[in-house]
This record gives structure tokens, C-alpha cells and sequence, in this order.
């Protein structure tokens, strides 16, 4: 089965465009939501991790 992934900015337009695809004969709206788990691993991925080599060095990051 062929399948077409939409990325939407405006989602207030959600509402709209979902109506208009559900009118289509043989096209199925899918949501897919990532879970922690997955989104997790698309922060490592994309480097978006701190690291300390010490809890006193996380603290005075931290300002404690």
C-alpha cells in the first residue's frame, strides 16, 4: 500500500484537511505519535544531551 506523509505547521488546519482526506475513497488518516522512548532517542541522535563528569559540576551549572 502506498503511503504519503504530511507534515503540517498550521494545525489549525488540521480539522479541515482531515475532513477533506476522510472524504477520499480508499484513503485512511494515521496518526503516529512517537513515544518518550522514541523521542529520546531522537534527542541523542541529534546531540540535544548535556553531560557532566560530576554532580558538583551539574550543580554549579545549575546555579545550586
Amino acid at each position: 500500500m502506498p503511503t504519503l506523509t504530511l507534515n503540517i505547521q498550521d494545525k489549525s488546519m488540521l480539522p479541515s484537511l482531515k475532513r477533506i482526506l476522510g472524504a477520499i475513497e480508499g484513503a485512511t488518516i494515521v496518526n503516529t505519535k512517537k513515544s518518550e522512548m522514541e523521542k529520546a532517542r531522537d534527542d541523542v541522535k541529534a546531540g540535544r544531551l548535556l553531560t557532566y563528569s560530576s554532580k558538583e559540576e551539574l550543580f554549579k551549572d545549575l546555579g545550586i
